[in-house]
C-alpha cells in the first residue's frame, strides 16, 4: 500500500514535468521572454499566496486522521464543514488581496509592453484564489482517506492542462496573457470541483452535519499556522542565497549556482511523495514506543529512501563534470561541477530530513519544526552572507550544506527527544556505518583524474551494495529482489 500510493503520487507529480519540458520553448516562442516571464511571475504570486490557506489543509489531514483512529465518525461532518468555512473565507480573502494589489503590483514590473494585460491577468486569477485555496482542504480529506490513486487521478490531468492549455490557446485562439491565465484558472475551477466530488465519495455524509464547531476551530488554526511558519521560512531560505550571490558576488554567477541546484532539486518529488503517504499515518497515536507500527514505518521510510536517493545523488556527484559539459558547455561545467557535488549531498540529507520532519508536523508537534526554522532563519542569513562575500559560489554552497546538515540532525534530534527514544535502538551502528560509506563516497567523487573518479565510483556502488546485501536486507527482501532479477532476466535457474 505504501510503495502503490508512493508511485502514484510520483507519477502525478512527475508526468506533468516531462509535458513542461517540451510546451516551454513553444510558450517562449511565441509569447516572447518578456511576456513569459510575466507569466512565470504571475503563477509565482498565485503559488505564493496559496499559502493563505494557513496549513488548513494539511491540519485537516491531521485532525481528520486522528478522528478516524479514535471512531469518532459523528466529529467527522462538523469538523469537515468547519475546515471548508474557513478555507472559503481565507481563499475570499486572497483573492480580493491580488484584485486590489493588481495595478500596484504590474507597476512594479520592469515590462514594456501594456501594463493592462498584467492587471487584467492577475484579476483573472484572482477569482480563481477561493478555488485553490479550497482544493487543498478537499485534498486534505483525500489524504486523510489515504485515497492517493484518486488524488494523483485528478492532479495528473490538471497537472498536464496547466502546461497545454496555455499551449492551445496561444497557437490557436489568440496570445494574449488574459486568454492564457482564463484557461488556467478554468482549470483550477474544474480541479476544485473534482476534489470535491471525490471528496464527498471518500466520506459519505460529510456535509450531513453542515454546523460550525468552535470547537476545531483552535487545533486546526495552531497546527495549520505553524506549519505556515514553516511554509513560508523554508522556501525564503531556498531562495535567499541566491539573492545574496546577485549582490556580493555578480548577477552572472547567479547561473552557475542555480542551474545545479536547480537541477538537483528536482529529486525531492522522491521524499515528497513519500511523505504525503506517510502524514495522514503519522497522525494517528503513537502508543506503545517500542512496539509501535508508526515507529517500524519510520525506520523503513528512512532506510528506503536513502536506498533510493543515495544512488542516484551518487551517480550525479561522480558524473557532474560529465553532466553539465553535455547540458551546457565544458566552461559552464568548470565553473558549476563542484557546487553540483555538494549539492547532491546536501539532497540526500534533506530528503531523509523530510521523513522525522513529517513524523513531528503528522503528531501535532508543528510548532517544533516553525521553531527551528525560525531560529534557523537569522542565523543562515548572516552565515550565507559571510560565506559568499570571502568565498564566493563555493563559500555559499557549503553554508547551505551546513544548513541542511544541522536542519536534518535537528528533525532527527526532536523527533527522538519528544517520542523517549534512543538512535541505537531505533537505527543502531549499522546505521552510522552505512552514513559514513555514502558520506566518504561523495568525498572520493571530488577527484579531478576522470579514471580513478570512474573506479572509485564503482567500487563505491559495489561495496555500498554488499554492505546493504550482507547487513540490512532480510532474507524476504533478498528472496523478492532475486525473483524480480529473474523475472527481468529471463533466467530463471539465475
Amino acid at each position: 500500500m505504501l510503495l502503490r500510493n508512493t508511485l502514484y503520487n510520483l507519477l502525478g507529480l512527475g508526468l506533468p514535468l516531462v509535458v513542461a519540458i517540451g510546451s516551454m520553448p513553444v510558450l517562449i516562442h511565441h509569447l516572447g521572454d518578456s511576456r513569459f516571464g510575466v507569466l512565470t511571475l504571475i503563477w509565482a504570486v498565485v503559488s505564493y499566496f496559496g499559502l493563505f490557506d494557513l496549513g488548513l489543509g494539511r491540519a485537516l489531514t491531521q485532525q481528520l486522521s486522528l478522528l478516524m483512529a479514535e471512531k469518532r465518525e459523528a466529529d467527522i461532518p462538523p469538523l469537515i464543514y468547519t475546515s471548508s468555512l474557513l478555507l472559503l473565507s481565507l481563499g475570499i480573502f486572497a483573492g480580493i488581496l491580488m484584485w486590489l494589489g493588481a495595478n500596484w503590483g504590474a507597476k512594479q514590473m520592469a515590462y514594456d509592453g501594456d501594463i493592462g494585460e498584467i492587471v487584467g491577468s492577475i484579476h483573472v486569477m484572482a477569482i480563481a484564489m477561493p478555488f485553490i485555496v479550497l482544493t487543498s482542504g478537499l485534498r486534505g480529506i483525500l489524504e486523510a482517506k489515504l485515497a492517493f490513486a484518486t488524488i494523483n487521478l485528478i492532479r495528473f490531468p490538471m497537472g498536464i492542462f496547466t502546461f497545454i492549455g496555455p499551449l492551445v490557446v496561444v497557437l490557436w485562439y489568440k496570445n494574449d496573457l488574459i486568454s492564457v491565465t482564463l484557461v488556467l484558472t478554468i482549470g483550477r475551477v474544474i480541479a476544485c470541483l473534482a476534489h470535491g466530488y471525490f471528496a464527498m465519495r471518500a466520506v459519505p455524509g460529510m456535509l450531513s452535519d453542515r454546523q460550525y464547531s468552535g470547537k476545531f476551530l483552535k487545533p486546526l488554526m495552531v497546527a495549520g499556522g505553524w506549519m505556515t511558519v514553516s511554509n513560508i521560512i523554508s522556501p525564503l531560505m531556498s531562495y535567499l542565497d541566491r539573492f545574496l550571490i546577485s549582490i556580493t558576488i555578480s548577477a552572472a554567477a547567479v547561473a552557475y549556482y542555480v542551474t545545479p541546484n536547480e537541477m538537483i532539486t528536482k529529486l525531492w518529488i522522491i521524499p515528497g511523495a513519500l511523505t504525503a503517504v506517510l502524514f495522514p499515518k503519522f497522525s494517528a497515536p503513537i502508543g506503545d514506543v517500542e512496539n509501535s507500527e508508526i515507529l517500524n514505518l519510520f525506520r523503513r521510510s528512512v532506510f528506503y529512501l536513502i536506498l533510493v536517493i543515495a544512488p542516484l545523488t551518487l551517480i550525479i556527484s561522480f558524473a557532474s563534470q560529465d553532466i553539465l559539459s553535455l547540458w551546457l558547455g565544458h566552461a559552464f561545467s568548470e565553473k558549476s561541477r563542484n557546487i553540483l557535488k555538494i549539492f547532491s549531498y546536501g539532497v540526500l540529507l534533506s530528503s531523509i530530513a523530510q521523513i522525522p520532519f513529517s513524523l513531528l508536523q503528522g503528531n501535532g508537534r508543528s510548532f517544533i519544526t516553525a521553531r527551528i526554522h525560525v531560529i534557523e532563519f537569522p542565523v543562515y542569513c548572516l552565515m550565507l552572507w559571510l560565506g559568499a562575500t570571502h568565498f564566493g559560489l563555493m563559500g555559499a554552497a557549503l553554508i547551505w550544506l551546513l544548513r541542511i546538515s544541522v536542519d536534518t540532525y535537528l528533525m532527527f534530534y526532536c523527533s527522538f527527544k519528544i517520542f523517549d527514544l534512543r538512535f541505537k535502538e531505533l537505527f543502531g551502528m549499522k546505521f552510522l556505518i552505512l552514513l559514513s560509506i555514502i558520506t566518504i563516497s561523495f568525498l572520493l567523487s571530488f577527484f579531478e583524474n576522470g579514471i580513478l573518479r570512474s573506479f572509485l565510483f564503482l567500487f563505491s556502488i559495489l561495496f555500498l551494495s554488499i554492505y546493504i546485501w550482507k547487513i540490512y536486507l532480510v532474507t524476504g527482501e533478498k528472496f523478492f529482489i532475486i525473483e524480480k532479477f529473474k523475472k527481468i532476466t529471463g533466467n530463471k535457474n539465475a
